[in-house]
């Protein structure tokens, strides 16, 4: 028969209390209710827990042998009801996140000192670089920064992606370029490509989105130098080895000391930031309480859908 731990807590109060309507006070629950939970757990246990010795009782060798167990049963209830507290008012937890390199150097970081500063209990895990989506393992992250979407069919059935921000992404090169000292501040296509490009590295957002604009205009890129990362990507524009394509925020940034041009004169060239994260009734309260600091609107919409949820 199955034990329940509500009789053998029942059990553990009547044997420190010294009687059963004692620890139905303790338990603030009837007397019946108490007599109740013994007998079903001596029952389970098929041997006397307890002896009634006038209006108390005295335990059974039985007793005297469970009561430590009991005793160790309390204190571990109370921890996991400690940390679901704590997890409930964002004191324990961990929040772990894979982000790209721009992503991560020029959009989140603000958001992350904010989340810091608000829950330090919370242990921030923090993947950057080039995410090869076809090589993740989704349960591994808890929020993951794309610089496009990602195809759909293509995510696990308890994730979702949704769009976090749009940005311009413009040509840069260096200030001493030609182009820098005559004062130009936009280019077409087919100038960009009479000129040496950077390329960042294959799984790139920036790299992609690039190509796929070229791609709509019929034009095939050439490929002569191509480095991997935001700030090699940099100084390869400052040394003069071509010219590179970068986000405008990211630019305002860090106030790099290159020049921008606007690319798809005069309508720009813009892409979307994404972020994937586990449906609310998966997401952890550490998730829920990130995603209510960075998407404020979203999180009151989910606040209210778990609030109507049964």
């Amino acid at each position: 028969m199955k034990l329940h731990p509500e009789d053998l807590l029942s059990f553990l109060a009547v044997a420190e209390e010294g009687g059963v309507a004692r620890a139905a006070d303790r338990l603030h629950c009837s007397q019946p209710t108490v007599s109740g939970r013994l007998q079903r757990l001596q029952l389970a246990l098929g041997e006397a827990l307890y002896l009634r010795e006038g209006r108390g009782i005295r335990l059974s060798p039985a007793g005297e042998s469970l009561l430590p167990l009991l005793r160790r049963l309390r204190a571990d209830l109370q921890q996991i009801e400690d940390w679901v507290s704590q997890r409930q008012q964002q004191q324990e937890g961990q929040l772990r996140i894979a982000a790209s390199s721009t992503v991560a150097n020029y959009f989140l970081m603000e958001h992350l000192a904010r989340f810091r500063a608000r829950y330090p209990g919370i242990e921030l895990r923090l993947q950057t670089g080039a995410l090869a989506l076809e090589d993740l393992d989704w349960h591994d992250w808890d929020l993951l920064f794309t610089e496009e979407a990602i195809v759909s069919g293509t995510l696990p059935a308890h994730l979702e992606q949704v769009p976090w921000r749009e940005d311009e992404l413009v040509a840069i090169l260096p200030r001493q370029h030609p182009w820098a000292r005559a004062g130009k501040k936009s280019a077409s296509w087919a100038e960009i490509l009479a000129q040496p490009i950077v390329w960042r590295e294959p799984h790139s957002g920036i790299r992609r989105r690039v190509e796929a604009a070229l791609s709509a205009a019929g034009l095939k890129p050439s490929y002569t130098v191509e480095v991997t990362g935001v700030e090699a990507l940099r100084e390869a524009v400052a040394a003069g080895l071509g010219i590179g394509f970068a986000s405008v925020e990211a630019l305002d940034k860090v106030r790099w000391p290159l020049a921008s041009l606007r690319l798809e004169p005069p309508k720009g060239l813009f892409w979307t930031l994404y972020l994937v994260h586990p449906r609310a009734e998966y997401g952890s309260h550490a998730l829920r309480a990130f995603l209510d600091l960075l998407l404020p609107q979203a999180g009151a919409q989910d606040s209210a859908k778990r609030t109507q949820a049964p």
